[in-house]
């Protein structure tokens, strides 16, 4: 299988939306949804990918501001989160009292769970449980390609100040989920440029 990936970024927080998509079959899944959805609509048809499903790293607002629009504009598909987020997007209740967005209830609802398989029309990714910033973080690892939400980012990790994160959690999950990947492994984060496993295990100055 060849995976093509490919990125947008919203303007007021740099978050990063993610197709990603398997060249011969043109399926496809999105990986968090960014305050401009408009963008990821645009790529998906520019790209004639048909995308299979939603996935979630976590729920904060600014990555899944934008599932009702993708939902409304690329119709209902399954919306993949960790089971201890549910809440979040089939009740549309903020993750955060200090973010207190609601959203749209989503009733297409399915889980993302640890050492479990998540598949997509021919894709398929391991789930690793990477808590920490958020109760149910989560990175996607799909070949050579991680995506790691908010817990490891180029250079930096996610922040845990939040009260309902946990800094012990956020280092235990990178180091023995995501610093175990092979060097080669392109990690593509939530926010900013990618990087690699190797990169971030040798000059991560938080690890």
């Amino acid at each position: 299988m060849r995976v093509r990936v490919e990125s947008t970024a919203d303007g007021q927080f740099g978050t990063n939306s993610y197709l990603v998509e398997d060249e011969e079959t043109r399926d496809a899944v999105i990986i968090d949804a960014n305050l401009e959805p408009e963008q990821m609509v645009e790529l998906v048809r520019r790209r004639g990918a048909r995308v299979r499903a939603m996935l979630l790293t976590h729920t904060d607002v600014d990555h899944v501001g934008g599932l009702a629009a993708l939902l409304r504009e690329l119709g209902p598909m399954p919306v993949a989160v960790h089971d201890s987020e549910r809440h979040v997007v089939t009740e549309g209740k903020p993750l955060r009292r200090q973010l207190p967005v609601q959203l749209p209830p989503v009733a297409t609802v399915t889980s993302l769970a640890e050492s479990e398989t998540f598949r997509a029309g021919s894709l398929e990714f391991d789930v690793l449980h990477t808590p920490g910033h958020s109760p149910g973080g989560v990175s996607l690892r799909i070949g050579e390609h991680v995506f790691t939400g908010d817990a490891l980012f180029a250079g930096s990790i996610g922040r845990s100040d939040f009260h309902n994160s946990d800094g012990a959690a956020l280092l235990d999950g990178i180091r023995t989920k995501l610093l175990t990947l092979p060097d080669e492994t392109i990690v593509h984060s939530g926010h900013g440029p990618e990087s690699t496993i190797g990169r971030e295990r040798t000059t991560n100055p938080f690890l």
